[in-house]
């Protein structure tokens, strides 16, 4: 009965005292690159301009929907920059145009260039 009262009481600190250690989520960058996996053909060649309903749109909404704060939304960027650097194969211009096909609005402009760190608020 004792050991009851402890986990009960332990739980109670953990549900007080979670919202005072202001901890922000983090969206795995393997998450963020599974979710627009199916968006590389555009990506590479801009051939097949995908619909609003197609897998690599609701990708994109997936990303944009996980990145909610600022800090997920900077390592969201360095993430993709990192993927995009090591594949060779994005042209950033249908990387930039990516968003605007889907439907999903951003609030900057993808460019090889970006600094992930000061652009992104």
């Amino acid at each position: 009965m004792s050991s009851a009262k402890l986990i009960s009481t332990l739980l109670l600190c953990m549900v007080v005292t979670a919202p005072m250690l202001n901890i922000e989520a983090s969206i795995p960058c393997h998450t963020v690159t599974v979710d627009l996996a199916s968006c590389l053909g555009y990506l590479r060649n801009g051939v097949r301009v995908p619909s609003r309903n197609s897998s690599c749109c609701k990708g994109v909404q997936n990303v944009k929907n996980a990145a909610r704060t600022s800090k997920d939304r900077r390592e969201t960027c360095v993430c993709l920059k990192r993927a995009a650097g090591q594949y060779g194969i994005v042209d950033y211009k249908f990387a930039a145009a990516l968003p605007r096909h889907c439907g999903v609005k951003i609030p900057y402009h993808i460019s090889p260039s970006i600094n992930c760190k000061s652009s992104i608020k």
